[in-house]
């Protein structure tokens, strides 16, 4: 409740004081010393008159408000000739507060109001009247003509004054705009009626005459009134029908019926209430309401806002008659209200209601109910076929069995999504996902046995993938996921979560049975800048997966590869193995402080008869599709130990680093295979490093307390162990602590972002922190340039590997020089004696890189 200022109540109480002195000052004088010959009718005459005038007056709809243009001015401008002031205000204050008390139910506030304006008008159009009229001469043509200005002058203040009390500063001087003709035409109109039993009077003629004439042609006023309010309501109904046929959407209908009710039957208030599934369960209700011009909803309403039998089973006119009717109003603060049921297909879905007249309008009548029964029926058929049109999109693009997208609704999401995130330079990760021995199930169990299985995993991947994530259906035992704004580690987080899915076994007609899935993901806009793209990528990740036995695949370039040359280089492949054709290269790790080398990657090189040097994407991927990636990482571990073997021999101490494959990391004979390795070339442990990254540990729930264990006795061995690519999954500082690891290698998209600054160099120095913490070596990897060698040292990291100091080199190519560090390994140029900000700096320029390594 907001609290007036003292300039307001000031303003409010001199307001008050002006009007009683207005009202007051006519009674004091008398009456009029030319009015004196003129006989005088009896007060309560007076009163009469102005309660009936008061019951037939007109009513006008402005703004969504009913203001009453009252006829009262009938017996007014007869009360100034044949009445004195004090018994007239007398008279109109006791017809019209009676008629408004016990008639129209006014509170109390509306009450003092209208008096206050009842004073103000009869006041004025006394002091008008005797200022205007009476120098003209009583009954002459110029007082008749000035009457009837008088009269609209009063009826002017009247509607000026109460407009001003219910509205703004700013809304009230409109509204008196808006009336002003209403108001002219209304008190010219009446003021006429009112001086046809003043002439008569005057010449002496039977009042019997005129208390005929009088009474109708109020009564005609009133009739003719009556008849244009039911043209407009048939107007505004035949409006309503129009508009609700070109609304088809119930979300667009209802606003629509709410405002045309409220203004079809001059309320304040309006409420529609509805069925949660439009009649055909009482399980839930959705309501909503519209007051002073704003529509509220839906909500779910409080049970106690229904304490009368619902659904209505038929309209009424709710008046607080009995206690249920009082409660009913009482919840939605309303002192009258009209109640219809809203019926679908012969079925109560909810209803339809309108409360609290507007202005001075009598409560609501049977006409009213007729009128709102008619909105009532018309919203429900916009309703019903509305409700149809949305069940029809929405079963053309959902999938029947499972409620999920269907493959035209998820492609068109694509199609809207993938460019406007493309654009915005986000990232959108798309995944295909496919049942392992669905068609088995389907067979041995049936197809009902099959929708079943469908249904219950749509609901847990549902679940599992969480808000933002679409899950679409794209037909037989094939879904399809869409994550907005999602990168390459938050994409393989929900990937790991949707396959928690199949952890627990779903039961069929009392047998548990536990299934599988294989899972694509390909992530844009770096794999596809369109939705088509990402989807068949997606698609040939997902194939690269099941051909693995299921989890989730990483799309990669080589993936895209022509079956027919992954099969050619899987073979070829396989030959080189056997010819121990297959050599590597190594990749310093150069220490920031010193320039030297601190170990040396070993990456696998090939350099075929025929095809010439092969990428290492490509024939990794071959490697994978054919079952010889493992085989792989044991002749790139053989040949890093050999290497390092020799050049111990030579007197130099060097330690190598070897990447891990999945297949191997979840052998568990891994370790003892390490220790043979080692013993074969005679080599320490702890020059030794192993990378494995958290996707590698993580991405195989069930030998991942098996991998732990392995990696365990690894480094109670001796040898090191290296986490590569952090930084790039949701769970990596858990993951970091649980590893018995003595390096972590933070990824170089995260590296290269240093020269942005912003959240990017944030997370670098957070991880170059915890690696410290923890006394670990932190290696930046993807170091291309002079900037980010100088600020990686800045920010306390140990070590950086990128083709800034380096390009891989064969081993072959490698001499060594005195001082007991690699020719190969460049010393870092001094830092430049610049002062300014580090994009200034001269940079050195890298090497040019050779053909990406894994």
């Amino acid at each position: 409740m907001t609290t007036k200022s003292p300039a307001a109540r000031f303003a409010t109480g001199a307001g008050v004081i002006g009007v009683l002195v207005i009202g007051l000052v006519p009674v004091l004088l008398g009456r009029p010393l030319p009015l004196l010959g003129i006989s005088t009718l009896p007060w309560w005459a007076f009163a009469i008159a102005f309660a009936v005038t008061e019951v037939c007056g007109l009513n006008v709809n402005v703004r969504g408000r009913c203001y009453p243009i009252s006829l009262s001015v009938i017996p007014l401008t007869t009360g100034l000739y044949l009445s004195d002031p004090g018994p007239l205000l007398l008279a109109r204050l006791l017809g019209t507060v009676a008629v408004a008390a016990w008639y129209r139910r006014h509170n109390l506030v509306t009450l003092i109001t209208g008096a206050f304006a009842v004073i103000a008008g009869t006041g004025v159009a006394e002091l008008l009247f005797r200022t205007l009229v009476l120098p003209y001469g009583v009954l002459s043509h110029s007082g008749r003509l000035m009457t009837l200005v008088v009269v609209v002058l009063a009826a002017l203040v009247e509607i000026t004054l109460l407009l001003r009390v219910h509205l703004d500063a700013g809304g009230w001087r409109a509204e008196v705009r808006r009336l002003l003709m209403r108001a002219v035409v209304a008190g010219v109109t009446g003021a006429a009626i009112g001086l046809i039993p003043v002439i008569s009077v005057s010449r002496g003629e039977p009042l019997l005459t005129v208390a005929a004439i009088g009474p109708g042609l109020v009564l005609g006023l009133h009739a003719f009134a009556t008849l244009s309010e039911r043209h407009t309501r048939l107007s505004r109904l035949y409006e309503l029908s129009e508009a609700l046929a070109h609304v088809p959407a119930p979300a667009r209908a209802i606003p629509l019926v709410l405002e045309q009710s409220a203004d079809l039957l001059r309320a304040r208030y309006s409420e529609l209430v509805l069925n949660d599934d439009l009649g055909r369960s009482t399980s839930g209700r959705r309501l909503w309401s519209h007051r002073s011009g704003h529509v509220i909803g839906p909500r779910t309403p409080a049970d106690d806002l229904f304490p009368l039998p619902w659904p209505p089973e038929s309209g009424q006119l709710v008046r607080g008659r009995d206690r249920a009717e009082r409660d009913f109003l009482r919840a939605r603060g309303l002192g009258q209200a009209v109640l219809v049921p809203l019926r679908i297909d012969d079925t109560v879905a909810g209803h339809l209601l309108v409360g609290e007249r507007s202005g001075g309008e009598h409560g609501f009548a049977a006409s009213d109910l007729a009128t709102l029964q008619t909105v009532a029926a018309r919203a429900a058929v916009a309703l019903s076929n509305g409700h149809l049109v949305e069940r029809l999109r929405f079963e053309a693009r959902h999938d029947e069995l499972t409620g999920l997208p269907n493959r035209l609704d998820f492609r068109a999401q694509l199609d809207a999504w993938v460019p406007e995130l493309v654009s915005g330079d986000r990232s959108c990760a798309v995944m295909l996902l496919d049942l392992n021995g669905f068609k088995a199930i389907n067979d041995t169990l049936g197809h009902q046995a099959g929708d079943q299985l469908l249904r219950e995993l749509a609901g847990r991947l549902g679940r599992v993938a969480g808000r933002g994530t679409t899950i679409a259906r794209l037909g037989g035992d094939e879904f399809a996921v869409l994550a907005p704004g999602l990168g390459d580690g938050a994409a393989r987080a929900l990937a790991r979560r949707l396959l928690t899915a199949f952890d627990e076994p779903v039961t069929l007609e009392g047998q548990e049975l536990r299934v599988g899935g294989s899972l694509g993901v390909a992530v844009g806009p770096d794999q596809g800048t369109t939705g088509a793209e990402l989807l068949r990528r997606a698609d040939v990740a997902m194939y690269v997966a099941k051909s693995a036995g299921g989890g989730y695949r990483m799309f990669t370039r080589s993936m895209d590869l022509p079956a027919s040359q992954l099969q050619t280089l899987a073979t070829a492949l396989e030959e080189a193995l056997l010819q121990d054709s297959i050599g590597i290269a190594v990749l310093p790790v150069v220490d920031l402080v010193t320039g030297r080398a601190h170990a040396l990657e070993a990456l696998a090189r090939w350099n075929h008869p025929e095809l010439g040097e092969v990428p290492p994407e490509d024939f990794f991927a071959a490697a994978e599709r054919s079952g010889l990636v493992t085989e792989l990482s044991r002749r790139v571990l053989d040949q890093a130990l050999a290497a390092a073997r020799d050049w111990l021999e030579k007197g130099q101490q060097v330690r190598v680093a070897v990447n891990l494959a999945p297949g191997w990391l979840a052998d568990p004979t891994l370790p003892e295979q390490i220790t043979t390795a080692l013993a074969v070339h005679d080599l320490p442990p702890d020059l030794l490093y192993l990378e494995v990254t958290e996707a590698d540990v993580i991405d195989e729930p069930d030998t991942h307390q098996g991998v732990l264990a392995s990696l365990t006795r690894l480094r109670a061995l001796g040898v090191r162990l290296s986490v590569d690519d952090f930084g790039t999954g949701y769970s990596s500082l858990t993951f970091l602590s649980r590893l018995p690891v003595s390096q972590v290698k933070i990824h170089q998209s995260l590296v290269q972002e240093l020269r942005a600054g912003g959240t990017g160099r944030a997370v670098v120095q957070s991880i170059i922190d915890l690696g410290r913490n923890l006394g670990l070596e932190v290696v930046a990897e993807g170091v291309t340039d002079a900037h980010t060698r100088i600020e990686l040292k800045r920010m306390g990291c140990g070590f950086g590997q990128g083709y800034y100091f380096n390009a891989p080199v064969a081993v072959g190519d490698l001499a060594w020089a005195a001082g007991h560090r690699p020719p190969g390994t460049v010393t870092l140029p001094p830092a430049p004696r610049v002062v300014g900000t580090l994009d200034t700096l001269d940079e050195c320029s890298p090497q040019t890189a050779p053909p990406s390594a894994p």
